[in-house]
């Protein structure tokens, strides 16, 4: 390209005091003779002007030649690093677009896979399960809101179809711990521990947990059952369309009833297990009943009794919460009855366990 000079920033003389521009030693112009201001004015700028243009051209010239040779100088240099960058910007443009790619294949396989995809009926059961415990107990212990109605009829119905199955299942149970620890015992002379280590078993694990099985197999599947028919036929539905929440008039009373049954029929129980063990122990291995009444008083303290009956109380909480949250999830019609009644109380026993250890754990460590 030409050059062009930059007549701009040379630095012209000032002006003299006769009126005209007196150039620099260096500078071709014409001398400065005295003339009159306005034609020296003109006569010395024109001659100035034109040394400096012939003066900053050859300047000029000589930086562009020093520039030319320098760059003819370092020509193979710069071309090699130029060949470099051109490859690596060609090479990261090709990654860039196989990325692109991938990233638009994986996107498109995800778009696809999730227009099918549905969650594990197990978990959005027990999510919906969790929700529902909090809202009895929102409307339970915060609003006071309880149909009291349904609560009773639910009561009058748990309490007598539990009580004989767990009244029997408790006796035979404390018969075959009393021929355990009588048996054993025995052989040691500690025969007048046996009534406080049956009170005990009794009180802390046994009752309960018992009592907890017998409710979710004879009440928790009829729960499950019942409110699974109830939501397959729509039932559910028209009682939202009635203006009746499914939660005031279903499940609350239902967690209720278990609740507070569940306590009674453990103590119920315990009274009936420890008598079945007094007699056995009686007419079997001939120890007295006041030897194992006078047992039981010594070992067992108030706080036993207040752990059986709280455990009681979650146990049947638990059960209640389970059986209508997987009952009020039912699809798939009659199968998807029979389906809900046998998880619930699967889930159930496993639930009753689990709770067990942690009051257990919390409780025993003080």
């Amino acid at each position: 390209e030409p050059i062009v000079p930059r007549v701009s920033s040379a630095r012209l003389p000032g002006p003299s005091m006769f009126g005209c521009f007196k150039p620099r030693p260096d500078d071709v112009g014409a001398a400065c003779v005295r003339l009159p201001r306005r034609e020296a004015r003109r006569t010395c700028l024109t001659g100035s002007v034109e040394g400096t243009g012939r003066g900053l051209t050859r300047g000029w010239t000589s930086v562009a030649r020093a520039a030319a040779g320098d760059a003819t100088a370092a020509g193979d240099d710069q071309a090699d690093k130029a060949v470099v960058a051109v490859t690596k910007y060609e090479g990261s443009s090709e990654l860039a677009t196989q990325l692109e790619a991938a990233g638009d294949a994986v996107a498109e396989y995800l778009n696809e896979a999730l227009k099918t995809w549905e969650p594990p009926k197990f978990l959005w059961r027990t999510l919906y399960t969790l929700l529902l415990l909090g809202l009895v107990v929102k409307r339970v212990v915060w609003q006071r809101k309880l149909n009291m109605q349904q609560t009773l009829q639910q009561i009058a119905r748990v309490g007598p179809d539990t009580l004989g199955v767990a009244m029997l299942t408790s006796s035979f149970v404390g018969m075959v711990f009393t021929i355990q620890f009588c048996k054993e015992f025995s052989k040691v002379g500690l025969t007048r521990v046996i009534g406080g280590l049956l009170g005990l078993a009794f009180t802390r694990e046994l009752t309960p947990v018992i009592c907890a099985i017998v409710l979710a197999g004879r009440v928790g599947s009829a729960i499950a059952a019942e409110l699974g028919t109830m939501q397959v036929s729509e039932q559910v539905d028209q009682l939202r369309t009635l203006g009746s929440d499914p939660v005031d008039y279903l499940v609350a009373p239902r967690v209720v009833a278990c609740a507070i049954s569940l306590p009674i029929l453990s103590l119920l129980s315990f009274s009936i297990g420890m008598a079945a063990s007094i007699l056995l122990a009686d007419l079997r291995y001939g120890i007295s009943p006041n030897a194992i009444i006078d047992s039981a008083a010594k070992y067992l303290e108030a706080g036993d009794i207040s752990i059986m009956c709280f455990k009681a109380l979650a146990f049947g909480a638990v059960i209640a919460v389970i059986s209508c949250g997987w009952g009020q999830t039912t699809t798939g019609g009659a199968k998807g009855v029979g389906e809900s009644t046998t998880a619930s109380v699967v889930i159930s026993l496993v639930a009753i366990f689990v709770v067990d250890f942690f009051i257990s754990l919390t409780w025993f460590q003080r």
